[in-house]
């Protein structure tokens, strides 16, 4: 018998099981993701939120382990843009970021941009050339508005006023530091989350509905695991879209939110 025929097929029977059994763990990527820390119920300063839990699932769905890094947006996003990190959320799909990060197919949420004033503020309509004076307007430090938004502030029609949340503008509502705020919300996000979260009555209106504008999980062209996440995260979505996944998810934090809501009220 050639022994070192038998010897070589034995471990060659023994070694390709191991490797294949071994093979997930090799080819398993993790990535480090810029999470904002003030954009509830998204995203919050715990780590926690809607759009946390779409992430680490659609990359664990297709083998990925997303490891999240909370931050504010402003930070978040200057880093996915010079590459030092592979990806940030939430982030519109804006001119002035056209070639410079990597937007999947699916946004992660689609809020509306809503002008909001105390109930009787004399604010009232889309057409700024009717408002009374030149109003005082809340915004957040680093978000991305509508274009038609930022036509109004380039006009020079209304003043921006920049916060470092939506409940500190409500708070400034409320108090008369400012004539209205800039909110985005949506079917999960919704202001009474909100009113509840700067401990202000809910007793807005809405003045005008600027549109809405998708929110992305953007990708650095620049880090090296810029466009090969984008691809993972692109694929990862699709698959909990289709099993359902992201319909739960939704429906478990409206109903989470609404709760959260009935709760400080009583």
């Amino acid at each position: 018998m050639n022994w070192c025929r038998f010897l070589a097929g034995g471990l060659a029977r023994v070694a390709l099981p191991t490797l294949m059994s071994f093979a997930p763990v090799a080819w398993a990527q993790v990535v480090v993701v810029g999470a904002e820390d003030d954009a509830a119920p998204w995203s919050y300063a715990d780590g926690t939120g809607y759009v946390n839990d779409v992430v680490r699932a659609a990359f664990e769905s297709v083998g990925w382990t997303a490891q999240l890094r909370v931050m504010p947006y402003a930070r978040c996003k200057a880093m996915a843009l010079a590459g030092t990190l592979a990806a940030c959320f939430s982030t519109s799909k804006t001119a002035d970021l056209d070639g410079k990060l990597v937007f999947p197919r699916q946004a992660v949420f689609d809020a509306r941009n809503l002008l909001l004033a105390k109930a009787d503020s004399p604010l009232s309509g889309c057409d700024s050339r009717r408002w009374p004076g030149r109003p005082r307007i809340g915004t957040v430090r680093g978000y991305e508005y509508t274009p038609v938004v930022d036509e109004l502030f380039n006009s020079g029609r209304a003043q921006g006023d920049e916060a470092d949340s939506e409940v500190s503008n409500l708070r400034k509502i409320n108090a008369g530091h400012v004539d209205a705020a800039l909110v985005t919300l949506d079917a999960v996000k919704r202001i009474e989350f909100l009113a509840a979260l700067a401990k202000v009555r809910n007793e807005f209106k809405t003045v005008c509905d600027f549109g809405s504008q998708p929110a992305y999980v953007a990708f650095s062209p620049l880090h090296p695991q810029g466009r090969s996440a984008a691809t993972a995260f692109e694929q990862g979505v699709a698959k909990l879209q289709r099993n359902g996944t992201i319909e739960a998810m939704q429906q478990r934090w409206r109903t989470r939110l609404l709760d959260s809501v009935h709760a400080k009220k009583h």
